[in-house]
């Protein structure tokens, strides 16, 4: 059975109604990187990300085979139709073009990484990055404006442990990325956290979504069932996530 939800508008008050689906022939294939804490492979578990969309296809009756796939794979194979929903990404204008998108479940705090020591930088907006080379991960959705940067130097990298190497090896001056995701990059990738330096200043804040193909036949159903789930998700669940991944800091955005 699956869970959606529609806005009755009685007396200018805006009432919420659950209708019924069943979904029991519907198998879908999710697809994504690994990107701990949010997606995860480990005897921890599978990362937050992963956990809170895995149970809301689950809650609305969903059947579905999960895949861990390198990013840009990702990407495209769900753009042309082998995967149906991808459980973590960022919005752009244009993703926005290829798939249809929950309401955010998360929010990503972008941290600004350099070496420590003498090298340390501390970020205090776009204009200070001026000159500098920046590790930037292929095909993620960085903030526009740092994209558009004309003045950094933008030093391309194939994953979050290639970039922190760059900055070790000074090929690049900083690195942008998540904070909890740096952090567990760092203690996986055994870099001593001692060597980098995270700057006070948050370059943005990007919030986090699950999408669904567009050409799939259910895809809005699908987002629909998804964004209720976000909605009514238990509070006490939701706490045993976050501890259970140490992100008890972290907050589920409520649409």
């Amino acid at each position: 059975m699956g869970l959606s939800y529609h806005r009755v508008m009685v007396k200018g008050m805006v009432i919420w109604g659950i209708s019924v689906t069943c979904y029991a022939t519907t198998s879908l294939n999710v697809a994504q990187d690994i990107w701990p804490p949010y997606v995860m492979d480990t005897p921890i578990g599978e990362g937050i990300a992963h956990d809170i969309v895995t149970q809301g296809l689950v809650r609305a009756g969903y059947k579905f085979a999960y895949q861990h796939k390198p990013w840009a794979r990702v990407l495209k194979e769900t753009y042309y139709g082998k995967n149906d929903i991808i459980v973590a990404i960022w919005k752009s204008a244009e993703r926005e073009r290829k798939y249809h998108f929950t309401e955010p479940y998360l929010y990503n705090h972008l941290a600004v990484i350099s070496r420590a020591g003498n090298d340390k930088f501390d970020y205090q907006g776009l204009d200070s990055l001026n000159g500098l080379k920046v590790a930037l991960i292929d095909n993620y959705a960085y903030p526009s404006d740092l994209l558009d940067h004309p003045n950094i130097e933008p030093v391309p990298s194939s994953d979050l442990t290639t970039s922190f190497r760059l900055l070790l090896s000074h090929r690049a001056d900083v690195v942008v990325s998540d904070e909890f995701v740096a952090l567990w990059t760092l203690k996986e990738a055994k870099l001593p956290h001692g060597r980098f330096h995270f700057s006070a200043n948050k370059l943005a804040t990007n919030s986090l979504h699950a999408a669904v193909r567009k050409s799939h036949p259910l895809s809005q159903q699908i987002v629909y069932s998804l964004n209720y789930h976000f909605r009514t998700i238990d509070e006490v669940k939701l706490g045993e996530l976050k501890k259970k991944y140490g992100l008890e800091k972290i907050e589920l955005e409520r649409p």
